[in-house]
């Protein structure tokens, strides 16, 4: 058990490593250009998941190099080499759905597996319209959980569009690059907008990207390098710091060079509109993301409810958004949000058995929960001794971090090893801003 340091007060200012969405695609992208071009990228992130994409791209004969500065690739080209062992993606989502294009496409059989968490995250919604374009792939449950087996077509059959039951960005992206090895298009539509890096970032690759007039997009081209690419700060994990500002009192945390792309800012207008006093502001833009600053400060909070097309705005924010909001007047509940149970862990099941521990009413349902919040007097009010559980998960054990410091009761967490695979520099960056 890990027993939380307590803060009185948060300030300062901090600087983020790259953020991990975009990180992972500019290695994609980079590997995947024309053969023997090189790609330098700076301020990647340190995180395990894009360690794993780095690892995969290596095995399929990615040429890789490590500075201080940067990082540099060398283009493959869209075939790559067949790989001597299992393509291995760790704990990360986004490497196992995009690689599965990859693989399929390939011209050689491989397999895909990973970490005991990804094993049981549903595949089936890439594998399914992977399938209907030609790809031959085995795995269990019908190819809906890892591993999985590729016997590689070496092209994609198009002419097809797909339009998707639930907004997903890893789908859409293995969808989108499904046209690098088609002749024919291949298009995507979504419910809802989810992030939208890949679309960002392609054109900065010299690969068009286009939307349909009935709002199906779809790319043209292959990717060429950039020659160098620098990725904007992770704005997944300054959310915890800006809860750190807002929740403990006589506090202000300000975060430069962060991305600040409207498909990723959920989190801060859902805390806007709670009455947060917080503010950002685009300066530039970075591999074709808005880029520029946060500042929050101590604030007092009203609960409200959020659901529908904010939802996958801040879907990765909503466990530390939770517990903000046990700093909040009157009543907080999520709603829309089923996708979270296929997470890392269940993170409906997560966040309303944390809170159950520490005293706090949860009204759990299918697609989300509701609770009271405890208002300003939550530091005082929160005195126990309070034992919770990470399962296993990276964003659940930094929400409660973040609470479990920011209150008067001892609180103790089963396991936070986890929390490399995203942020890596979480404690050091806790510990430049905390004042005890």
């Amino acid at each position: 058990m890990f027993e939380v340091p307590k803060i009185k007060s948060a300030k300062g200012k901090v600087k983020l490593k790259g953020d991990k969405s975009v990180s992972h695609r500019a290695l994609i992208f980079s590997a995947l250009s024309e053969k023997g071009e090189k790609t330098k990228i700076f301020n990647i992130s340190s995180a395990k998941d894009v360690i794993s994409t780095s690892e995969c791209l290596k095995k399929l004969g990615a040429k890789i190099h490590i500075s201080e500065e940067y990082i540099e690739v060398e283009g493959k080209g869209i075939y790559l080499s067949q790989p001597q062992s299992v393509i291995y993606a760790g704990n990360s989502g986004t490497t196992a759905r995009i690689f599965s294009t990859i693989l399929s496409a390939q011209k050689f059989p491989s397999v895909l597996d990973g970490d005991e968490s990804l094993r049981k995250r549903p595949m089936k919604r890439v594998v399914e319209p992977l399938r209907a374009l030609g790809a031959k792939i085995w795995g269990k449950e019908n190819g809906n959980k890892l591993p999985l087996v590729f016997e590689g077509v070496g092209k994609l059959k198009g002419g097809k569009s797909f339009s998707l039951d639930v907004p997903s960005a890893q789908v859409k992206t293995a969808l989108i690059i499904a046209n690098f090895w088609s002749d024919d298009v291949i298009k995507v539509k979504e419910p809802t907008l989810s992030r939208d890096h890949t679309e960002r970032i392609l054109p900065i690759f010299s690969v068009n990207v286009r939307c349909d007039s009935d709002g199906f997009i779809f790319c043209e081209g292959k990717p060429r390098s950039p020659k160098s690419i620098k990725i904007p700060g992770d704005i997944s994990s300054a959310s915890f710091l800006i809860s750190l500002g807002i929740i403990n009192k006589n506090s202000e945390v300000e975060i430069e060079d962060v991305l600040l792309n409207k498909t990723r800012i959920g989190f801060i207008e859902a805390l806007k509109s709670m009455g947060a006093e917080i503010t950002y502001e685009v300066e530039k833009e970075e591999s074709g993301e808005p880029t520029g600053r946060i500042i929050a400060k101590t604030s007092e909070l009203k609960a409200k409810t959020f659901s529908g097309e904010i939802i996958p705005k801040m879907i990765d924010e909503i466990p530390i958004l939770s517990c903000v909001a046990v700093f909040s007047e009157g009543i907080f509940s999520v709603k829309n949000a089923e996708e979270l149970r296929v997470k890392e862990t269940d993170r409906i099941k997560a966040i309303v058995e944390n809170l159950k521990t520490m005293g706090i009413e949860v009204e759990e349902y299918k697609d989300g929960f509701a609770f009271e919040g405890l208002g300003e007097k939550a530091r005082e009010k929160l005195k126990g001794e309070y034992y919770l559980k990470s399962f296993g998960d990276h964003r659940i054990a930094m929400s409660f971090f973040i609470l479990g410091s920011s209150i008067k009761g001892k609180v103790f967490i089963d396991d936070i090893s986890s929390v490399s695979i995203s942020y890596p520099e979480f404690f050091k960056d806790f510990e430049f801003l905390a004042e005890k």
